[in-house]
């Protein structure tokens, strides 16, 4: 397979759209949430504590202390419980979502977009594959 230039023009056009999307709202306001989620102390101290007590859940599971897995485990659920309540994380996972269904419908777009203008063979023995009428729609002669 012969390698491509990054100076084709296809990836610069890549790059370009690329750098246009961290101008995006909803990257930015991603972007935004995450530093936050970084920066605070509260959202870092509830990290802190649960990866403590998962660690305590894994040795407790090793010497089979029932009552302590127990506990740990309700301790792990109020955490978990608390830190996706925070305003600030939720924020940041609603962020999340958002940048990721615009990537996603751009990937879609992109996807869509050059399978039904250009025929690709799929290669192995997939029967929807060009030439067989399935997807694409092409035809063998």
């Amino acid at each position: 397979m012969a390698s491509i230039s990054t100076e084709h023009p296809i990836l610069l056009l890549a790059g370009k759209l690329a750098n246009r999307l961290q101008e995006c709202e909803e990257i930015r306001r991603f972007r935004l949430a995450e530093e936050q989620v970084k920066n605070s102390k509260t959202v870092q101290n509830y990290i802190e504590t649960i990866k403590r007590k998962q660690k305590e859940l894994v040795h407790a599971k090793h010497f089979q202390k029932t009552g302590y897995i127990r506990q740990l485990e309700q301790e792990l659920e109020r955490l978990n419980d608390e830190l996706e309540h925070l305003p600030i994380v939720r924020e940041y996972q609603q962020s999340q979502v958002d940048a990721n269904d615009l990537l996603q419908t751009i990937q879609r777009i992109v996807a869509d977009t050059v399978s039904t203008k250009i025929c690709v063979e799929t290669g192995g023995e997939d029967p929807g594959g060009c030439g067989s009428g399935g997807p694409c729609g092409c035809k063998s002669k």
